[in-house]
């Protein structure tokens, strides 16, 4: 290690002993020429290096001791370090922001990590509930306690809600690659609305929820055709699943409104609403609020997920509900003019 050091501060002083034994040579040089042959050269000479000698050895002490000290600091960034100039006082303030800064993002790899590893064991548990209330319908089944047909149409929902918390996970995990899978281009957002309700056309129907598309036609906006598609189905699949009565027809309407240099996409829906304690929460991770427990098999992630996109793709959603009337969600989109 002190070979290393050694090496290192004869290559940094190099140039200086070069030029300081130079100039010497050339002023010794430049009076013998002047003068003469009787000029007394070897006096000045000796003094010359015995100046130099008392230098080296002082910044050679000053060198090996703060590259000492800074292999401490790089393990500890308490550790005080004396600085013998302002060069050295730069660097010790470039190595402790460095520092600072690796230890911040360290800190949050491990609170982004931590996070993840409760969002997957969240999520897996709540796969875990449809998965046993299908085999509790089966063994039912064997023993005669329900009817086939009965059973059969647990069984489909059960698997319904399966399907979509798969789906829902794997967003998430796309999410990781946003920045790899993002695509910036003009969307035409009424085609997008109409190709999300085509895809949950079933679900309309079965839960006897219709939509209704009002506002202006052929509208662009600035986005992600496939990640702000699946953000909008989310919202669609809650709509539906919060309207739907075993009696009544409901409605979920869609709106779409040109302000000046943004467009307004609202969906309103006439289900349950939300309760005004729930409404602050509701984009949080795995907080399902009070109709998530009621309608039990609600995992907290979808409108999580559709918060994170909105984010990820410089929109704005917020949602405004009232108990027993509806929800309405209102996404901001910059205008493609």
């Amino acid at each position: 290690m002190k070979k290393r050091i050694l090496k290192h501060f004869i290559l940094d002083h190099l140039f200086f002993t070069m030029v300081y034994f130079l100039s010497n040579f050339l002023i010794a040089a430049f009076y013998y020429f002047s003068i003469g042959s009787s000029v007394e050269v070897a006096y000045p000479a000796a003094i010359s290096l015995f100046v130099y000698s008392i230098f080296i050895v002082y910044k050679w002490f000053n060198y090996s001791e703060f590259n000492n000290k800074v292999k401490k600091l790089a393990r500890n960034m308490n550790y005080d370090i004396k600085t013998y100039s302002y060069e050295e006082k730069e660097l010790v303030a470039l190595v402790s922001t460095i520092h600072q800064n690796y230890m911040e993002k360290i800190s949050s790899i491990h609170l982004e990590d931590k996070s993840k590893k409760h969002l997957f064991s969240q999520w897996i548990h709540d796969m875990k509930t449809p998965v046993s209330v299908i085999d509790l319908i089966l063994q039912k089944t064997l023993k005669d306690e329900i009817p086939m047909k009965k059973a059969l149409e647990d069984i489909k929902e059960e698997n319904s809600s399966l399907v979509e918390k798969l789906e829902q996970a794997l967003n998430l995990i796309r999410l990781e690659e946003f920045t790899e899978d993002y695509v910036p281009e003009e969307v035409d957002l009424t085609a997008s609305i109409r190709q999300v309700i085509n895809r949950r056309k079933n679900q309309f129907i079965y839960s006897r929820v219709y939509p209704k598309v009002e506002g202006e036609g052929d509208i662009h906006v600035l986005s992600d055709r496939k990640w702000n598609e699946a953000m909008l189905d989310q919202i669609v699949s809650n709509a539906i699943k919060y309207s739907k009565e075993e009696d009544k027809n409901k409605t979920v309407y869609f709106n779409i409104k040109r302000l000046e240099d943004k467009v307004v996409l609202s969906i309103r829906d006439q289900g349950v609403g939300i309760p005004e304690h729930d409404i602050n929460r509701i984009f949080k991770p795995f907080y399902t609020g009070e109709n998530g427990r009621a309608c039990g098999n609600a995992s907290g992630i979808g409108l999580h997920f559709c918060s994170q996109v909105a984010k990820k793709l410089s929109h704005d959603i917020k949602v405004k509900s009232k108990v027993g009337e509806g929800t309405e969600i209102t996404i901001t989109y910059l205008s493609k003019l």
